[in-house]
């Protein structure tokens, strides 16, 4: 009976742990083998329960003797990738259950691993996440400590959503604008035809969406070429879905413009100052390659 006792006990202790961390984050449960946790050089092969933004609930395999706040690194096993993260212990039980808080660097590091998380409540999204982070890697825009495959840095797919993109492209006709609104060049976008940059616009009236590629891009808002026609009216709310050197994007909107019914001018709305920090580092960091490669090209 005592042992009954202790075993409900420890159950209502860890189900009320648990219940503390999901009001950070919500948590994903995945019930994953193959991590491993380490702590001043020991390695403790665990079963990674469940993962968030914030942190993770692993079950090692044989006990873990330090209490809480323990800084420990945890090996996550993850869309055929293995992730590395640095945190501290926040709660043990006896059945090995650990409760894990990450510590991220910085904003950029916690976008990119939500980012990759999106792979694992979607399944669909799972080429596209691999995809973003490989092209993050190639870049050496990681934020994350993550091991890949090798094989993928050799291969240039996934990217199921810039290869969809292209297979119905518009018509010769109605090629993106040259002309801008005065609204975005004020703080100089970022424009490159040559490039191709997928984003999903979803309208919030109807639900619908478009697929297309972003061809300019400011801090206050970007124009999307899409391959159908946009037939609908301007001034609808939208959400623009994207990702650049591995950073996902998902901003609120409003359609300003239509050029020949396929290319979409948005300006943003609701912007969070964290969101619009990011979007201005990564217009800085597209702004200084294009001036590299603009000199190059003249020098040569």
């Amino acid at each position: 009976m005592a042992a009954l006792d202790l075993s409900e006990r420890e159950q209502a202790r860890t189900r009320d742990a648990r219940y503390r961390d999901r009001r950070v984050d919500e948590r994903i449960e995945i019930n994953i083998p193959g991590g491993c946790l380490n702590y001043q050089g020991s390695k403790y092969p665990c079963l990674i329960v469940d993962v968030s933004l914030s942190g993770c609930c692993v079950r090692t395999k044989s006990t873990f003797l330090p209490g809480n706040l323990a800084n420990v690194e945890i090996e996550l096993p993850l869309l055929g990738m293995m992730l590395h993260m640095v945190g501290t212990t926040q709660w043990l039980t006896r059945s090995n259950l650990i409760g894990i808080r990450f510590f991220h660097a910085n904003s950029r590091s916690k976008n990119q691993l939500a980012g990759l998380l999106t792979g694992l409540v979607d399944q669909s999204a799972v080429e596209d996440v691999r995809a973003a982070v490989v092209e993050a890697a190639r870049l050496g825009r990681t934020a994350l400590d993550v091991e890949l495959p090798e094989c993928w840095m050799h291969d240039p797919k996934p990217a199921p959503l810039a290869a969809k993109a292209e297979e119905a492209p518009a018509p010769a006709s109605a090629a993106p604008p040259t002309n801008q609104k005065a609204w975005r060049s004020k703080d100089g976008s970022i424009s490159d035809q040559s490039d191709k940059w997928p984003a999903v616009i979803r309208f919030l009236k109807d639900s619908s969406h478009q697929k297309g590629v972003i061809v300019d891009l400011s801090p206050e808002g970007c124009s999307v070429h899409i391959s159908g026609t946009f037939a609908a009216s301007i001034h609808l709310r939208v959400e623009v879905d994207f990702q650049m050197r591995g950073l996902p994007f998902l901003l609120a909107g409003v359609t300003e413009d239509v050029y020949d019914k396929h290319t979409i001018d948005i300006r943003f709305l609701d912007m969070s100052y964290r969101k619009k920090q990011e979007l201005a580092e990564l217009i800085a960091e597209l702004r200084e390659e294009a001036d590299r490669q603009s000199k190059a090209a003249s020098g040569s």
